[in-house]
């Protein structure tokens, strides 16, 4: 609720911006409460961040503490290890996915959701067709928000540790190009550039085959994400509206009628 509640906040003022220029501002002002929350020390412990957050239990039935009386291991007769809480942690955020996807999917084929797609089309035809477009953006503000929170949330139980500098601009501009990169208005695009993008790094940090041309002493570290934003500019070259650049409306007409002849000017149905 607080996600969103700064979601609507952060949104009126940039209802008049769109495309490119939205996208920036809505950058900067993450860049700005990440200052914010760096200087205010006594609200979000500046650096230093928020330490000794609590475990996430298996819905407060076990703990995957050891010393716990109620320990998933001890509970299942199992051997203790700490791989079983890395397993359930990944089935959890694999679920919590899932269900944001078929959320998003259900939002979609409501009139909000069909409101969202035709701001995003065009914003000058949504007006003329006499849409509250400063009340469905913020609604977009909002709830993106609120999902945004849900996943901060995990990352801070995940990590037992937060703090205002996980958050740096690159994790923002990294998020914007899944997006893009994915194409807008596509899930299936966007899941394809998540694992492109968080994985094609990862596999370009070690770049072992550039120690064979340039020698021992090259560092392939400092070229990764200059290799990395050359082959995303090849991709947007080749594919300009992402990935998946099919955009599929939520209405569909699945049945074909004919017009009554008075209704057209040929005269005929």
């Amino acid at each position: 609720m607080l996600a969103a509640f700064w979601g609507i906040i952060l949104g009126f003022p940039v209802l008049r911006l769109r495309g490119d220029y939205l996208a920036i501002v809505t950058l900067a002002f993450g860049e700005i409460i990440r200052l914010v929350l760096i200087n205010w020390k006594d609200f979000s412990g500046g650096s230093a961040g928020i330490s000794s957050i609590p475990k996430v239990t298996m819905f407060g039935l076990y703990s995957f503490d050891v010393s716990a009386p109620n320990n998933f291991a001890k509970a299942f007769h199992l051997a203790a290890s700490s791989a079983y809480y890395k397993v359930f942690l990944y089935y959890l955020i694999l679920l919590l996915a899932l269900l944001t996807a078929f959320i998003t999917l259900r939002l979609r084929r409501l009139p909000i959701g069909r409101a969202w797609e035709a701001l995003r089309e065009d914003e000058v035809a949504c007006r003329s067709l006499g849409i509250n477009t400063t009340n469905t953006k913020l609604t977009a503000f909002a709830i993106g928000a609120m999902f945004g929170g849900f996943a901060g949330s995990f990352f801070a139980a995940r990590q037992g540790f937060v703090s205002p500098e996980s958050f740096v601009f690159m994790e923002s501009a990294v998020i914007v190009a899944i997006v893009v990169l994915g194409g807008m208005g596509s899930m299936i695009g966007v899941a394809l550039a998540a694992v492109a993008m968080i994985g094609g790094t990862e596999l370009l940090r070690e770049l072992s085959f550039l120690k064979v041309v340039f020698g021992n002493n090259f560092n392939p570290d400092q070229y990764r994400m200059l290799i990395f934003g050359l082959a995303m500019v090849g991709i947007m070259v080749w594919k300009p509206r992402g990935f998946v650049s099919a955009r599929q409306p939520t209405a569909f007409l699945f049945k074909r009628k004919m017009v009554s002849g008075d209704l057209v000017k040929e005269g005929h149905g």
